[in-house]
């Protein structure tokens, strides 16, 4: 699908000044220096208003400041604020656009078998290979002037590959490998090869001429440390090799350099400011000097700070992670934003659900059933998902099916859906062996050794957390109809996802219900619910056994685990979105987790600020930063190549 280069046409800027005129000459007529007050407020409101497009800036707030960026390995959990920055700062060998396609960035071509720049091999078994062949365009430098050249890319592998690495991906670097063949010329190879290694940028790169001396000393300061044994003391060195190059000290001493289409000129005091790097390569349509020359993201923590920021014209966009939808549809904003701003729902790839533990070793999970389909998808029947979608977020944030999101090309449509039905969740209740033995309303059950099983079932969540603590206490009103209490019991967020509580559901850390969400992607994310890799032999149930490794809470399935490592292996389009149908075809009969819905992710844009979008997979995770060189100002002569509307819901128009 290509980009669209429709758009929809806005009032002229002009208009502005014809209604601030008039009104001036109303407020003129009154009596007293109270008028003239008034008139400054207004003029002063008109200046904010148009300074972006004025001087060619843009302004753009975030709920949330980034530790540090440039961490081009992920040694330091920096979250989502910083991808969408480094957005600006760096360029990758390919990115994903904004219908989900791969385009080639720094690279000249985006490799595939058909323009003969990947080959795959058969390494029996099942498992395959692929080398993946890349040339550098012969016009990309890094902002200090030097050549952009493999010999980046090779330094990024050496440091990526060092034993102990804290990688946030060791699957990958098990299996990369890397030759280089000239200056701009390499070839990455994966085995086994798993089909999503195609999607994106095969491997990184990091300014060598820069860094090289700091991971020469990281080195020599890691030298004996054993990566079983020592673990701790290997992480800790690493941060501190990050932090001397991304943390904003470092930045703003000029210790690294930059390959995207703006540079990093300071960052300091809850603010940081880019201006576009002369030396980057792309061109927007009419000229650089009809875009944004300059960006700058303000951090304000405070919702209520930052929705004052946006009305009082300081702020001429939102970042991908600022608002809630809730705070965007605040009557507050949304009644004063009309004229000034689009209010936009992007359907993003962060899914909301409700994880169940089914570890038959837990007594409570083997009393309630819960290592049973038929109970989780009687639970499942009495959720008033599209109820509570309508209640909190205006239908923007319709009920999920299953793990894939319904703009993934291997989703299937017709997977098995669960709509409200409480009287079918009451027979699969009562058909499991449930009754209300007591006359209070909820159910109990009469066990083989003869106990009385109340169907109390607890429910976690992450404490402090409005929109999940409404949400308990909408589906617990919706359980006490078909006879299941709910105890709900919450946790701070750290404490909900440390390894203690959140990996050992097979000790009964938990024992029913806990919700949180995902970010995921296009790739393979079955991950989450495979119970064991037959590609590479790993169990993915967290266990001592195994380290704790993997989130799949109980469920072993292996017709899906088998369909997946085809997946896996599968390169051709066709054949693996069978395979990825029949895998949904399996969960939702089994419903090892239950789905509650897709969230939208807000966007609050200036009228007359263009190219500033986002969709479900714009750039892999939806960033509005993916083409940041062509974020631009109609007014300053900008042109108009992504049209919002067709990827997204505008707020202001659904009231």
């Amino acid at each position: 699908m290509s980009m669209t280069r429709a758009y929809r046409r806005n009032a002229s800027p002009y208009s502005a000044y014809i209604k601030v005129s008039l009104l001036t000459a109303t407020v003129m007529g009154m009596n007293g220096p109270r008028s003239i007050v008034l008139v400054l407020v207004f003029l002063n409101l008109l200046s904010l208003a148009l300074a972006g497009s004025r001087d060619n800036s843009l302004v753009l707030a975030a709920s949330r400041e980034p530790p540090v960026l440039g961490d081009f390995w992920g040694f330091v959990r920096s979250g989502a604020v910083s991808s969408e920055i480094e957005n600006f700062l760096w360029a990758r060998l390919e990115y994903v656009d904004i219908d989900g396609e791969d385009r080639p960035y720094l690279a000249t071509e985006v490799p595939t078998v058909a323009n003969g720049r990947v080959k795959v091999s058969d390494l029996g078994g099942g498992k395959k290979r692929i080398d993946i062949r890349y040339t550098l365009r012969d016009d990309v430098y890094w902002s200090d002037g030097v050549p952009i050249t493999s010999a980046d890319v090779e330094f990024y592998y050496q440091v990526g590959k060092y034993p102990g690495a804290p990688v946030p991906d060791a699957s990958y670097w098990r299996r990369v490998s890397l030759r280089v063949l000239d200056a701009r010329n390499f070839v990455v190879s994966f085995a086994p090869a798993y089909s999503y290694d195609l999607s994106g940028s095969a491997i990184g790169l990091a300014p060598a001429h820069v860094l090289r001396e700091k991971w020469r000393q990281t080195k020599a300061a890691l030298a004996g440390l054993d990566p079983k044994k020592d673990a701790a003391a290997i992480a800790a060195g690493f941060q501190k090799f990050v932090a001397g190059f991304a943390t904003p000290e470092a930045h703003n001493d000029g210790a690294l350099v930059y390959s995207g289409p703006f540079v990093l000129q300071s960052w300091a005091g809850g603010s940081l400011e880019m201006v576009r790097n002369p030396r980057f390569f792309i061109t927007p349509p009419g000229g650089a000097d009809k875009y944004v020359r300059k960006v700058t993201y303000r951090f304000i923590t405070d919702p209520n700070a930052l929705l004052v920021a946006i009305l009082g014209g300081d702020v001429d966009a939102t970042s991908g992670a600022a608002l809630s939808l809730e705070e965007a549809r605040a009557p507050q904003l949304t009644r004063r934003a009309k004229g000034r701003f689009d209010i936009w729902a992007v359907p993003g790839s962060v899914w909301e659900h409700l994880e169940v533990n089914k570890f038959s070793s837990v007594g409570r999970v083997k009393d309630l059933l819960l290592d049973k389909k038929e109970t989780r998808q009687a639970i499942l029947y009495a959720l008033n998902r599209r109820g509570l979608s309508d209640a909190f977020f205006d239908g923007l944030q319709p009920p999920a099916a299953s793990w894939v999101h319904f703009q993934n090309p291997s989703y299937d449509p017709d997977v098995r859906k669960y709509p409200y039905d409480p009287e079918r969740a009451a027979e699969m209740l009562a058909e499991l062996g449930w009754r209300d033995l007591d006359g209070d309303g909820y159910l109990e059950r009469r066990t083989k050794d003869g106990r009385t099983v109340r169907f109390v079932l607890e429910y976690v969540t992450t404490a402090g957390n409005r929109l999940r603590e409404r949400t308990q206490e909408f589906f617990k009103k919706d359980l006490a109809k078909v006879g299941i209490r709910v105890e709900i019991h919450n946790e701070p967020a750290a404490e909900v996802f440390s390894r203690d509580f959140l990996k050992r559901a097979y000790a009964g850390s938990w024992k029913g219900l806990l919700e949180f969400a995902w970010l995921l992607g296009m790739n393979d994310d079955a991950a989450i619910y495979t119970c064991k890799d037959y590609l590479t032999g790993e169990t993915y149930l967290p266990t001592p056994e195994n380290g704790l490794r993997g989130y799949n809470f109980g469920w072993c399935n292996r017709k899906f685990d088998e369909l997946r490592a085809k997946a896996l292996a599968e390169f051709d389009p066709q054949r693996r979105r069978r395979y990825w149908r029949g895998m949904q075809k399996i969960w939702a009969e089994e419903l090892p987790a239950l789905p509650l819905y897709w969230r939208a992710n807000p966007l609050v844009v200036r009228k007359g600020l263009v190219n500033y979008a986002a969709s479900a997979y714009f750039g892999g995770f939806g960033y509005p930063s993916t083409n940041a060189w062509l974020i631009g100002w109609k007014q300053r002569g900008a042109q108009q190549v992504f049209d919002q509307a067709r990827y997204a819901a505008n707020i202001l128009e659904e009231r």
